[in-house]
């Protein structure tokens, strides 16, 4: 076995170099693209701050409370907080690494393997997962620590992994990995004699705690909308094969193959299993099988977003970033070029993000995001002409992105899911005794659904969607009047 082609110094350099490039891109990009419809939903959710929320627990509503609370409530406000810590990831992942392998290059090239993830072309868009990367890498940082014999480590890992859970679900699958890893590598068994775990996981169960109460008092609101996943519905094997497709794109073919030669090894290797560095395979391995196997089983019946299994990728990279520096030749190989090849495809994607060229169509998940801020103008004034005391939509995303690019008056209002808005007052119903107007896509469904509501509806206007330049979607805009049935309806 050889080393990792040139000086470990030269690797710090080159590491730190595209940490602080890729970052830069993301601080000047943040503040020039619109909000997704996710992210305007989960900024409405933190201006009426809750323990719990439909969707997610409450950490996403947090985080842009405190960065719109910074920065303001522009784009830029919503997402700098997120790309400021997510900045300082790459040091907290080469921490871990140099803790577990000892080695300056391994440390240097885990960074750089991270930050040239194509996956983090994304990581300025502000979901759950942000603060659930966060959190877990945090989790696997005291993990290690505990590894290295520091009984306070189980602190750290109680702390983190009950902020992990109040980022999302998905943090359940760290609580496992850790149970994996004490089983897993021979000189963390001992802690299953020690009270320390044990506290760490009421002090991760005390934190999460407020969550839990909510839910009891919300008819256990989140539980039914994430569980409800869970249940196979049929084979779909297709799922699997776009699984495992978005998996190896998004975390870099060649990390991947370099992550898929080191865990190789681990089982190869058996024979030296209390060997420090087979250890810390196995421990790296441990926090990431839970989570890998179960979405895999998942994507055999249903798909399963590509996002979902983000916070795994640091130990990837220090999986591959070991296997590239000790590795078989073909492991070296491929670490030494997935960074050239990652950073390309991060470049080409904010390229296109900023360029909005090549054209790729409505497919385009680019041109998808935008042109939100205009439709809202022609909206809401057409809302004044009208005198409308509402603006009656369908479906979350629309709602959302009205509500944040419009003034507060009229107010917007989603006429199902009702369950989604928990976090506010509902309106009153005498509210649609007033004409109003309804906005929704172009199509039979919903002009049919308000016929169910209202004694007149009557089209008023076809609004495109535009972003860079070219149409998404077609939008229509209804007057309202005299209601025969209930407008808000629970589904």
């Amino acid at each position: 076995m050889g080393e990792f082609p040139g000086s470990s110094g030269r690797l710090v350099a080159l590491a730190a170099a595209a940490c602080v490039a890729v970052s830069a891109i993301q601080f000047l990009l943040i503040g020039r693209f619109e909000l997704t419809f996710d992210e305007a939903y989960y900024t409405l959710w933190s201006r009426s701050l809750a323990w719990g929320y439909f969707d997610h627990p409450p950490m996403v509503a947090a985080w842009i409370r405190a960065s719109t609370t910074l920065f303001g409530d522009s784009e830029f406000g919503v997402r700098a907080l997120n790309s400021a810590v997510l900045a300082a990831l790459p040091a907290l992942i080469a921490w871990i690494a140099w803790k577990l392998f000892k080695s300056v290059a391994v440390a240097a090239l885990a960074a750089l393997l991270w930050i040239s993830m194509p996956l983090i072309a994304g990581a300025p868009i502000v979901t759950p997962d942000a603060p659930l990367v966060v959190f877990w890498t945090l989790g696997l940082a005291a993990l290690v620590e505990v590894w290295r014999g520091r009984a306070w480590g189980w602190l750290g890992v109680g702390l983190a992994l009950g902020f992990a859970l109040l980022s999302k679900f998905t943090a359940a699958f760290f609580g496992a990995g850790i149970v994996l890893a004490l089983v897993a590598t021979p000189s963390l068994r001992r802690w299953f004699f020690s009270p320390a775990p044990y506290a760490a996981a009421l002090l991760a169960a005390a934190i999460v705690s407020p969550f839990l109460v909510w839910n009891a008092g919300h008819g256990w609101a989140t539980f039914g909308k994430q569980f409800g996943r869970v249940p196979p519905r049929g084979l779909a094997p297709r799922y699997a094969l776009e699984f495992l497709g978005s998996q190896i794109g998004l975390m870099n073919p060649l990390t991947f193959f370099a992550a898929g030669a080191a865990i190789v090894s681990a089982f190869r290797t058996a024979a030296s299993a209390h060997a420090p560095e087979q250890e810390a395979r196995r421990l790296l391995i441990a926090t990431i099988a839970p989570a890998a196997l179960y979405f895999l089983v998942h994507s055999l019946h249903a798909r399963v977003q590509a996002n979902w299994l983000a916070p795994l990728s640091p130990a990837v990279a220090i999986l591959a970033a070991e296997a590239g520096v000790r590795g078989s030749r073909l492991a070296r190989t491929a670490a030494r070029w997935a960074p050239a090849l990652g950073l390309a495809t991060i470049a080409i994607t904010y390229l296109h993000a900023a360029t909005g060229q090549p054209r790729i169509g409505p497919a385009d998940p680019i041109a998808r995001i935008g042109g939100w801020r205009a439709l809202s103008d022609q909206v809401f004034s057409r809302a004044r002409d009208e005198n409308a005391a509402f603006v009656l939509t369908h479906g979350y995303a629309a709602t959302s992105l009205l509500t944040y690019y419009g003034p507060n008056a009229p107010p917007v209002v989603q006429a199902g899911e009702r369950v989604r808005w928990l976090f506010e007052p509902p309106p009153d119903e005498a509210l649609f005794s007033r004409p109003g107007l309804a906005f929704g896509e172009a199509s039979g469904e919903f002009s049919a659904t308000l016929g169910k509501k209202f004694g007149r509806v009557e089209e008023i206007a076809r609004l495109p969607r535009v972003s860079t330049g070219a149409k998404v979607q077609d939008f229509a805009l209804y007057r309202v009047s005299d209601p025969i049935a209930p407008v808000l309806t629970p589904d």
